[in-house]
């Protein structure tokens, strides 16, 4: 073990959209690998199965070497836009059509508990941000938060708020189309899947009480302002509202 300085997990295209691949990096940089696993795959908030997989690979590799997951950190990594893995959909009456799916090559970076990390970068001024080992999760926020740091916090939250017929947060499933902060206040800009979607009071109830501690994510009150164009669509579902859908026996999306 103490020869070990860093271990280096690689995976080119891995079916992960490359903003939530940082997200999920960025959310378990500073934890001990193994809380880390268990943060990406079952919360709280947001989860990342496809982040996970590759942190259990790493685990593995290290575990050959006779390291055990609580003797190592996530240090960082790193996400890059990849090739669309490509592929064939057959359809009925000898049809077909390609089906598209998004991918990012990502690097996880880990290091001996209580080692300090030597001061390093990912990627160069060029490439797309990756995740120093210092940006630990538990750093501290300014006083007064930016209009954006805010609506990305209330953001986060709305990941608790379920469609109740399917059990996946509305974030994934593309239901929120933007959020703003205007003089305190979160104007969250949604749809459904129709118009006539009985579940918009049912949303409205569980987005306030999401949102119930307003002063938590920056905002004095909060508002939905419900849109129906342009409509909502399938292709609106993230990549981790696909696998959540699948996992639950939703194999069309």
């Amino acid at each position: 073990m103490t020869a070990l300085t860093e271990l280096v997990v690689r995976e080119e295209q891995a079916r992960v959209v490359q903003s939530d691949a940082l997200a999920a990096l960025r959310k378990v940089t500073g934890l001990p690998a193994s809380a880390a696993v268990a943060r990406l795959r079952y919360g709280p908030g947001r989860t990342c199965e496809p982040v996970a997989r590759i942190l259990d690979r790493a685990l593995a590799k290290a575990g050959v070497a006779g390291i055990r997951p609580d003797q190592l950190v996530v240090a960082g990594g790193c996400a890059r836009r990849a090739e669309d893995i490509v592929r064939v959909r057959r359809k009925a009456h000898g049809k077909a059509d390609w089906i598209s799916s998004e991918t990012s090559d990502v690097e996880i970076h880990l290091e001996p508990a209580g080692l300090r990390a030597s001061a390093h970068t990912a990627a160069t001024a060029a490439e797309p941000p990756g995740i120093s080992p210092h940006d630990s999760p538990a750093r501290s926020e300014p006083a007064a938060a930016a209009p954006d740091a805010r609506s990305q916090r209330v953001r986060d939250a709305l990941y608790d708020v379920l469609d109740p017929d399917l059990g996946v947060n509305i974030v994934d499933l593309g239901f929120v189309r933007d959020i703003a902060v205007e003089q305190g206040t979160a104007v969250i800009t949604m749809t459904l899947t129709s118009p006539a979607c009985p579940l918009t009071g049912v949303m409205e109830d569980q987005i306030r009480t999401a949102l119930a501690d307003g002063a938590g994510y920056g905002v004095n009150d909060h508002r939905v302002a419900w849109v129906w164009q342009p409509a909502w669509r399938p292709s609106d579902i993230t990549s981790e509202g696909r696998d959540q859908l699948r996992a639950i026996g939703f194999n069309n999306f």
